[in-house]
């Protein structure tokens, strides 16, 4: 039989894992709703909001301060991976390659919305912008100009499983131009249209 010693020991060593638990925060999120719904005001630590001017000020205080906790663990985590900078910059490069054969390089708004998209799982970043351009130019180059205008296909990096269909268009200096119009990093990618595999 545990001595009180050990059982207190013991009951301390539990009570700190259930602390700092994914159970304790649900049990405590549900308390809180809990007490809300019945019109009580405590917020699940022993101590009940007051009521200031009409609003509750424990809660307020509890969701401030839990708001600072997130950002503050989030912090650096969250952020946009290719900036409009760094799609401008991209353009450039791609511009330069592309010139050689008549080409001129665009994005849509839509890609910039995309590139940077959770869906993605991992984030595609600049360096593979990069290399899929500097491939398919490789591979690619003499053969796109002979699509011709209104042409569409899909170029996809099979190392990276990023895809990204563009169509290609006629500008008002009747330069052609390739518009990139969305990017996505997705295996079994389906398309109607051609795939140029890089």
């Amino acid at each position: 039989m545990k001595t009180f010693k050990e059982y207190t020991r013991d009951y301390k060593k539990e009570y700190k894992k259930f602390q700092s638990s994914p159970e304790r925060i649900k049990y405590r999120a549900e308390l809180v709703k809990y007490n809300r719904d019945k019109g009580t005001y405590g917020n699940g630590d022993g101590k009940d909001a007051s009521h200031k001017n009409g609003k509750i000020v424990g809660f307020e205080k509890e969701s401030k301060n839990r708001g600072r906790k997130e950002k503050s663990r989030l912090k650096g985590s969250i952020r946009e991976d290719v900036s409009k900078n760094d799609l401008d910059q991209v353009e450039k490069y791609a511009d330069k390659l592309f010139a050689a054969v008549g080409i001129d390089v665009e994005f849509t708004r839509h890609f910039l919305d995309r590139v940077n998209d959770e869906r993605n799982k991992k984030p595609i970043n600049t360096a593979e912008l990069i290399r899929l351009f500097r491939l398919t130019y490789k591979k690619y180059g003499k053969k796109i100009p002979k699509m011709g205008p209104d042409a569409q296909a899909v170029i996809k990096d099979m190392d990276k499983d990023i895809n990204m269909p563009f169509v290609l268009t006629i500008d008002k200096s009747g330069m052609l131009d390739l518009v990139a119009k969305t990017i996505m990093r997705k295996k079994d990618f389906k398309t109607s249209n051609p795939i140029l595999n890089v």
